[in-house]
């Protein structure tokens, strides 16, 4: 494989946007509040001023280690179009999830790798990173046309974290317990399916009355009834991104379940989801070696 030209961010993206190779460009700015940043869509110019405004935000460019939401969610809104996109390592693994299941075009994008060794959780003081990125095995894009920043080591990690062994280890009892604790801070606001590039569904089952597949009342069981049902619908395809537990206003720990879940596809299938955009996810095929255990 090619590696990838290394790049200045501002640069490709003011030559992207003014000869028309790209439409849109989607990366980050400064936001308002510390340690934030925020999504910039820059369209391609098409008048006088609107050259002008391109410049302008293209100056507003950032990337660096308070960038981090997973803006491939994005992508959904410029199907047709082509687009230009930064992406750090996990990001990457989220457009190779869309490439597989044929909801974006790769000759559509130009995707912009950023090399990341983590984000700052803005929740702690100081510099410390999510629990996602210390536990990220995808320091670097996995597919990329360009690179603004040189590939960055990639720690060893072990193939299950000390709190999922912790965890998996424990009574029935004490994991039914803090899978309770943890349903019972769900406002059931959605935020995790809003942010989540594997959640592109027009009617999510959540919404769906015919037949209704959930309530959405305060008690804890509606909340453990929608989080079950999506964890299964991302078996094979969640990436760890981490966007999901961000994104949670009750702080609502589902790294944990994403995690497992994660792992036990690797186990059983030898697959990592977003790794491989010609691999196919193991629920969208049957193969005769397939663990067939819990039938019997």
């Amino acid at each position: 494989m090619t590696t990838p030209k290394q790049v200045d961010l501002k640069t490709i993206a003011r030559e992207l946007l003014t000869t028309g190779k790209a439409d849109v460009f989607i990366g980050y700015q400064a936001a308002t509040q510390p340690l934030t940043a925020a999504p910039l869509i820059i369209h391609k110019p098409l008048a006088p001023d609107a050259e002008r405004d391109m410049v302008r935000k293209v100056d507003a460019l950032i990337f660096d280690d308070r960038c981090e939401m997973n803006l491939v969610n994005y992508l959904h809104k410029f199907k047709d179009r082509n687009v230009a996109i930064v992406v750090k390592g996990c990001d990457s693994r989220s457009v190779v999830g869309l490439l597989q299941e044929k909801q974006v075009d790769r000759k559509n994008l130009i995707i912009i790798g950023a090399p990341c060794r983590g984000v700052v959780d803005r929740r702690q003081a100081g510099s410390e990173i999510y629990t996602a990125c210390r536990e990220c095995p995808v320091h670097n894009p996995v597919i990329a046309d360009y690179l603004i920043g040189a590939p960055v080591p990639q720690p060893d990690l072990p193939e299950i974290t000390p709190e999922m062994e912790a965890m998996r280890k424990a009574s029935p009892d004490r994991r039914w317990e803090r899978f309770h604790k943890e349903m019972s801070k769900c406002i059931l606001c959605y935020a995790c399916r809003n942010l989540c590039p594997a959640c592109y569904c027009k009617i999510c089952f959540a919404d769906a009355s015919k037949p209704k597949w959930g309530g959405r009342t305060d008690d804890p069981s509606d909340a453990m009834m929608f989080h079950l049902q999506r964890l299964m619908h991302l078996g094979g395809r969640c990436t760890g991104c981490g966007a999901c537990v961000r994104g949670c206003p009750m702080n609502v720990d589902l790294r944990l379940y994403n995690d497992h879940l994660r792992s036990h596809v690797k186990q059983e299938y030898g697959f990592m989801a977003g790794m491989d955009p010609a691999a196919q996810p193991p629920l969208a095929m049957y193969g005769t070696d397939d663990c067939n255990e819990f039938i019997r």
